[in-house]
């Protein structure tokens, strides 16, 4: 599981992304915050723990998905609710998001070599108890 965020702004995230990515963004961002309140087994997974104090931005960054999805221009008021919920850990991360232009690089060369600048990555990062963490993916 994972939130892809190439970009701080989810309308931005929404205009880059391919279409097996951004349906499976909507579904995941639903079993996290499912995960959170019903106390699931999802909520020991990495992103759940990194983003349960943190709803509101997942509920507006999957909402912006969904209205883009559908075409309605309320998308963009959606990107700008998440904004202003921004966790903390996230400002000032370009780094973070950079990482995610080299996973989506990684993942598809070809639709995402808009990325190819940054490179590639085998590296998730994950925020949990105030502390960056990182993940190494099987190539």
């Amino acid at each position: 599981m994972q939130i892809f965020l190439p970009y701080l702004k989810p309308y931005d995230i929404a205009k880059v992304l391919d279409h097996r990515r951004f349906r499976k963004q909507i579904l995941e961002c639903d079993w996290l915050i499912s995960g959170v309140k019903n106390n699931t087994r999802a909520i020991y997974h990495p992103i759940t723990q990194m983003y349960k104090g943190n709803l509101d931005f997942i509920e507006h960054y999957r909402d912006c998905l969904k209205l883009y999805l559908l075409g309605n221009p309320l998308s963009l008021s959606e990107s700008y609710k998440a904004l202003e919920c921004i966790p903390d850990f996230l400002k000032d991360a370009d780094w973070y998001f950079d990482n995610f232009k080299k996973r989506l690089y990684t993942k598809d060369p070809v639709y995402y070599a808009g990325f190819s600048r940054w490179g590639q990555s085998y590296i998730n990062y994950y925020y949990v108890d105030g502390v960056w963490k990182e993940y190494q993916v099987k190539k």
